[in-house]
């Protein structure tokens, strides 16, 4: 197994398993910390961790992202309302 998979794989069994901080007790544990020891950009993190995320059958909040090239946006609300969007963020390379 390649080191990323057995990663993936123990923070998985570690949040389902009920081990891992809730969003409230590590936004706090963060926020705890001296600025120069939290993460880049820590507010702007925060804020979109506190959000609640969409429920089953849920309309997907609007969102409009650059492209790859940078050259145009992409805006959720663009799409045909009444068809399924499927977002998959990752990187194949």
């Amino acid at each position: 197994m390649t080191r990323v998979t057995t990663w993936t794989l123990a923070v998985s069994v570690i949040a389902i398993s009920g081990c891992a901080p809730s969003v409230d007790d590590y936004i706090r544990m963060v926020d705890a910390k001296p600025a120069d020891e939290r993460p880049p950009g820590w507010e702007d993190v925060k804020t979109w961790m506190a959000r609640r995320a969409p429920a089953v059958n849920e309309k997907a909040p609007d969102f409009t992202l650059p492209t790859d090239d940078g050259d145009a946006t992409i805006t959720r609300s663009d799409f045909h309302e009444n068809r399924p969007l499927v977002l998959i963020f990752g990187s194949y390379t």
